[in-house]
């Protein structure tokens, strides 16, 4: 297909970094187009630049702090010290 380098580039960010440091795996996967294409940032604009162009205001596209949050941090379920899921709000 005409994405199998990006997912090979995506891969390999994995591959390279396996025994490194999350601050570098972060540093590649937010620069690879994969992951712009994936979210909703991939040609999104600024607030500040739709404001200073347009005069609309704009939020702030959160899905990029989400999906880093529920993927390569938190998840998104709360664990046990054991790390096992928890089953109830005890």
């Amino acid at each position: 297909g005409g994405k199998t380098e990006w997912f090979v580039s995506y891969y390999d960010i994995f591959t390279r970094n396996a025994f490194g440091n999350y601050r570098d795996i972060l540093k590649e996967i937010s620069f690879n187009p994969l992951m712009a294409e994936n979210l909703s940032f991939l040609y999104s604009r600024s607030a500040g630049y739709v404001w200073d162009r347009f005069r609309i205001k704009a939020q702030a596209d959160e899905n990029f702090a989400r999906e880093i949050m529920q993927l390569f941090s938190m998840g998104i379920l709360k664990l046990n010290m054991d790390g096992s899921p928890k089953l109830n709000d005890q």
